[in-house]
């Protein structure tokens, strides 16, 4: 059964395209109505070949399963790239993840700290830049399946853009600025729970409002672990559906739109007796991009601090220090 607090949005008349003008603005109006509130939304039909959403999981399912040992080679000094495992010891953040995250060192203000700007080697992408180390790959097959699942992502994450533009009313020029985004992918693998221990577990992954644009969710069926909080304050679990993203708006769509679009909070708690495993696929925006309300909602929040001008870099160091503390190297 699906979560009654989020809305199911069958994507599949806005990409056919023998669809007419009046079912794809529908459907465009109902992900801006979903965007709104409550900040994320089922979406089924999207496009990606049923055989690739499972196979990008079962990759992290047998990734996840490896020694330990295996799994620490592909630690490097980053937040946003390499492999992570928090033991039982901690009260918060109980799994594991990987994360890829393309190089940022192209931009003016995406060097290492220590990099020296006038060498040509500060900006190759097997260099350190200012979010890290570089990614580190488990096999061949496990980059080949999730760069194309990533691929196929794009392309949904172009179309539903133009979906809220239409719906957002927005001129060419922002709709190119909204579209001006890459992926990044972080996937997490969440331990199973003992019996009798399920009760006495803490959260797996503290809540938090994805710094991104919009976030694509592809998640293991079972119980829900995902958890979204509605405007009262309170906790809903999102039960998973077959074939179905979980999309939620970021940060910068809330920043985009002048808080129209709520970046929703959200958490996990997993205490299911097998172990879970998500594919985040994230969308940002270049890191020397300006993050601010786009021309058409500039009034909407005029001299609020909020929404004052800053680079996407600038945010998202910030979030992820606020967060996960300072990265030293």
């Amino acid at each position: 059964m699906a979560c009654a607090f989020l809305p199911i949005i069958d994507f599949g008349a806005y990409l056919d395209p023998a669809s007419s003008s009046e079912k794809r603005l529908a459907v465009a109006h109902e992900i801006d109505k979903a965007c709104r509130y409550p900040g994320m939304f089922y979406l089924t039909n999207h496009g990606v070949p049923q055989e690739l959403w499972d196979k990008v999981r079962t990759c992290a399912h047998q990734f996840f399963q490896l020694p330990l040992e295996e799994k620490n080679k592909h630690v490097v000094a980053s937040y946003t790239r390499g492999y992570w495992h928090v033991g039982p010891e901690e009260h918060d953040n109980r799994g594991e993840g990987i994360a890829f995250h393309p190089p940022v060192n192209c931009y003016s203000n995406g060097l290492a700290r220590k990099a020296d700007p006038n060498s040509p080697s500060a900006r190759l992408p097997t260099s350190p830049d200012a979010l890290g180390d570089q990614n580190s790959w488990p096999s061949d097959e496990f980059r080949a399946v999730t760069e194309e699942y990533l691929d196929h992502v794009l392309r949904v994450k172009d179309r539903v853009l133009e979906a809220i533009a239409t719906s957002l009313d927005i001129s060419n020029e922002s709709l190119k600025r909204m579209q001006n985004t890459s992926m990044s992918a972080t996937i997490n693998g969440y331990p199973a729970s003992a019996k009798g221990e399920a009760e006495q577990r803490g959260i797996n992954l503290r809540e938090h409002a994805d710094s991104g644009c919009i976030t694509f969710l592809n998640q293991d069926l079972g119980a829900a672990s995902l958890q979204a909080q509605d405007r009262e304050g309170v906790w809903r679990n999102v039960q998973p559906i077959p074939n179905a993203f979980v999309v939620n708006v970021g940060c910068v769509l809330n920043k985009w739109t002048g808080g129209q679009y709520i970046d929703v909070i959200h958490r996990v708690i997993h205490r299911l007796e097998k172990p879970r495993v998500s594919v985040v696929a994230f969308t940002n925006p270049p890191f020397d991009g300006i993050v601010e309300p786009l021309p058409e909602f500039a009034e909407l929040c005029k001299g609020q601090a909020k929404y004052a001008p800053t680079t996407f870099g600038s945010f998202l160091l910030k979030q992820i220090g606020d967060y996960d503390g300072p990265l030293e190297s």
